[in-house]
């Protein structure tokens, strides 16, 4: 219960915070081909490289490894053997604050570096990964379709609940290339 207090008002603050910063239109049509860096916010609640290995290998064809930055749960130890020129980003307990929101010394390290795309794979509305795709300043923001998600992404998928996560990131991949 208190659980669910913080993350409401975590979603709040961000809201409130990400209000002044308003929103340019943009033409979705060549953006995904126009990009020249990227920013991928990989599942943070759990490991599952196995299901985004579609993501993981149409960035890998798009964009050289330098041009992309992974952000990753502490634990996960798998993308840097199969990035490794890549810089990737590992979110700590202690990297996100009592609202579930990011501290600043994370978003930092983010905005030194320009990005042009920035993907959210969490299936669920995660704060911290939401709120880090906005922050990045990305033209093109891609998340998937929950409540309040729209205060994060400004392209959004919407999930077919009978599709499994492979099935799911695999048509997000496909998606993305028709761009």
């Amino acid at each position: 219960m208190l659980e669910n207090l913080r993350s409401a008002i975590g979603i709040t603050i961000a809201r409130l915070r990400l209000r002044e910063a308003p929103e340019s239109v943009i033409s979705f049509t060549s953006s995904f081909s126009s990009a020249r860096s990227a920013l991928i916010i990989m599942p943070l609640r759990e490991q599952v490289l196995v299901h985004t290995t579609a993501i993981i290998e149409l960035m890998r064809r798009k964009f050289p490894e330098e041009n992309l930055t992974l952000v990753t749960h502490e634990h996960d130890l798998s993308l840097p053997p199969l990035l490794p020129r890549s810089t990737v980003i590992r979110l700590v307990q202690d990297d996100i604050g009592f609202f579930f929101l990011p501290r600043r010394s994370i978003l930092d390290q983010l905005t030194k570096r320009d990005f042009d795309l920035a993907i959210d794979l969490n299936l669920d509305l995660v704060l911290p990964s939401g709120y880090i795709c906005r922050e990045s300043k990305a033209r093109v923001r891609v998340g998937f379709i929950r409540h309040r998600s729209d205060a994060f992404y400004n392209f959004a998928i919407q999930l077919n609940p009978v599709l499994d996560r492979q099935e799911i990131y695999e048509r997000l991949a496909n998606c993305l290339e028709m761009f």
